[in-house]
């Protein structure tokens, strides 16, 4: 009987994907015409400022914006064309079906991580301000303990290290067995791992591997600020930083990874300088529109 994605579990699938990922992932030697990028989205993370970022970058025809739930219902859609799309995005955790659709290829693979107490702000935040949400329903309380007590979805109790460690749907392990897990998945299996709080830094990194010509930005999918930290109690913070133990350990270790690339590849110069850039090509884009 042969073995598929769908019939495996997602601890299975996720030591499938992990071994096709260490013999296809290239650090830095990638080249624009061949490879393929892939860039595996955790939502809340700016990801959606990234992608489109990446995504200018490249021709329409060359891009699949797809993520994990729609790609299971349709995984001919990534060999639709008779060449596979050179830049792929959208959320899909590690034990996903993706890399099973793209092994045998070289990749470019990065994600970018964020602070754990950031993103649940900011997961709340947003499913409260899209009424249609099917989870919006538990914000109506303007509750955010209540909200996470609730746990509409995995992604509230370190969501992060369990996508990468095959945790995220099923299963259970204990915090530093997801950090352990997730921190050496994220060094076997990613070219670049980057964090929320580096944003720019992450940009010219990225530019530098891939070769990117346009990486100006404004930010995209923003959400209304109906809660900020300043205005959390202390039941509802320990709350948050009590289910996020490993997360918030993965996150401190890849801004320490990423800082040390940083500060061996990038000057405060050439930082600044894109900074500056980036503000006059975002005031020229306002005056247009």
């Amino acid at each position: 009987m042969t073995t598929s994605w769908l019939s495996s579990t997602d601890l299975t699938n996720f030591f499938i994907n992990k071994k096709i990922l260490s013999e296809s992932v290239k650090s830095k030697a990638y080249n624009f015409e061949t490879d393929l990028c892939l860039f595996s989205h955790v939502p809340k993370t700016a990801g959606t400022s990234l992608e489109s970022i990446i995504a200018k970058n490249y021709k329409v025809s060359d891009v699949l914006h797809l993520n994990a739930p729609d790609l299971n219902q349709l995984p001919d859609v990534v060999r639709m064309k008779k060449y596979l799309p050179k830049f792929i995005c959208g959320h899909h955790p590690l034990h996903g079906q993706i890399y099973q659709l793209i092994q045998k290829k070289p990749i470019f693979h990065f994600t970018q991580l964020r602070n754990p107490l950031d993103r649940v702000l900011s997961y709340y935040n947003y499913v409260k301000g899209k009424t249609d949400h099917p989870m919006h329903v538990y914000t109506r309380d303007d509750s955010l303990i209540n909200f996470l007590i609730k746990n509409p979805t995995p992604e509230l109790c370190n969501g992060q290290s369990k996508r990468f460690s095959g945790y995220l749907h099923s299963g259970l392990a204990a915090d530093q067995q997801l950090f352990e897990e997730s921190r050496e998945a994220l060094t076997t299996c990613f070219s670049l791992v980057l964090t929320t709080c580096l944003f720019d830094e992450g940009l010219l990194l990225l530019q530098k591997r891939l070769g990117l010509t346009d990486i100006f930005y404004q930010r995209q999918n923003v959400s209304e600020k109906f809660l900020i930290k300043q205005e959390l109690d202390d039941a509802t913070l320990n709350f948050i930083l009590e289910n996020n133990q490993a997360d918030i350990q993965l996150f401190e270790w890849a801004k320490n990874q990423c800082r040390a690339i940083i500060d061996n590849e990038l000057t405060d110069t050439e930082i600044d300088q894109f900074r500056t850039n980036n503000q006059t090509w975002q005031q020229l884009i306002n005056a247009q529109a």
